[in-house]
């Protein structure tokens, strides 16, 4: 293990996202790119690998492409389907923004790429190395919400949730894998704290089959502020910054409102540019 090895972690957070492409075009634009270890949480895997991939040329129009109202039906709750149709989400974004996985393997020599899942059966997180194969499941998986998307998905049979569910911010795994300097992309303020959201317990509900995912629901807030918790009391050897929005983003996990999500990209190309001027 190296002494400096360094880890980016970017947050999930939907349509959110767009903040954290932002970050990451800014670091593209300037061929920045110091990390080891890349750990990507739902939406966070997404912008992880084009990070990776090094494009930087249209990535708001991956984000504005998603929140078609093609991919988004809120009626589709009193239908007992998904509300997000992410497989045929990616299908079509798979076309149209083709992924070069041999350049994607290339560009991550040296480095590793997880990809952060919730177990159904166990109920724990699982960090797993892309495969060419598979990779539209496996990043199908990482994004996985209940209610939101009702078929499942399955990686060696086993069926897999949202690694935001039991790992929203893999800080301790970072740190567990090495890393002393650990950077992460956040979707919301710094200020934030998770309170006990109803949309959980829903969702607990509805996974009450798979009792253990349906308890790391239940358990979600907790989960998430004892990463809180250690960003800011890190171990002595250890170093945390976070890249954050400076307010509350407007747009929320499914906004669908164009001028929002290119309002809030702004937002984290600037804050990217702040922490460049800052740290490099």
């Amino acid at each position: 293990m190296q002494e400096n090895t360094r880890a980016l972690i970017v947050e999930g957070g939907g349509s959110r996202g767009v903040f954290s492409f932002g970050v990451i075009d800014s670091f593209i634009q300037a061929s920045y790119n110091p990390f080891d270890i890349h750990l990507g949480v739902s939406n966070g895997a997404v912008v992880q690998l084009w990070y990776l991939l090094k494009v930087a040329d249209y990535n708001l129009d991956k984000m504005l492409f998603s929140a078609s109202k093609n991919y988004v039906r809120y009626s589709n709750i009193f239908l007992n389907k998904s509300i997000m149709d992410f497989e045929k989400l990616y299908q079509d974004a798979n076309k149209v923004f083709p992924i070069d996985f041999d350049r994607l393997q290339n560009n991550l020599k040296g480095k590793n790429f997880y990809v952060v899942v919730s177990d159904a059966a166990t109920g724990n997180p699982e960090y797993i190395e892309l495969s060419k194969k598979n990779y539209i499941n496996e990043m199908l998986a990482t994004g996985s919400l209940p209610i939101l998307m009702k078929n499942p998905i399955l990686l060696d049979g086993r069926r897999k949730y949202d690694g935001g569910i039991t790992d929203p911010i893999p800080v301790q795994k970072a740190y567990e894998l090495g890393a002393r300097e650990i950077v992460i992309i956040r979707t919301y303020e710094e200020s934030f704290i998770r309170k006990t959201k109803l949309e959980n317990h829903i969702a607990a509900f509805a996974t009450r089959h798979h009792p253990k995912i349906s308890n790391a629901l239940k358990t979600n807030t907790a989960t998430y502020n004892s990463a809180l918790k250690f960003i800011k009391n890190p171990p002595k050897d250890c170093k945390i910054t976070q890249i954050c929005p400076p307010n509350r983003l407007r747009a929320r996990r499914a906004t669908t409102n164009i001028n929002i999500m290119k309002g809030d990209y702004q937002v984290g190309l600037i804050q990217g540019k702040e922490y460049l001027n800052n740290n490099s």
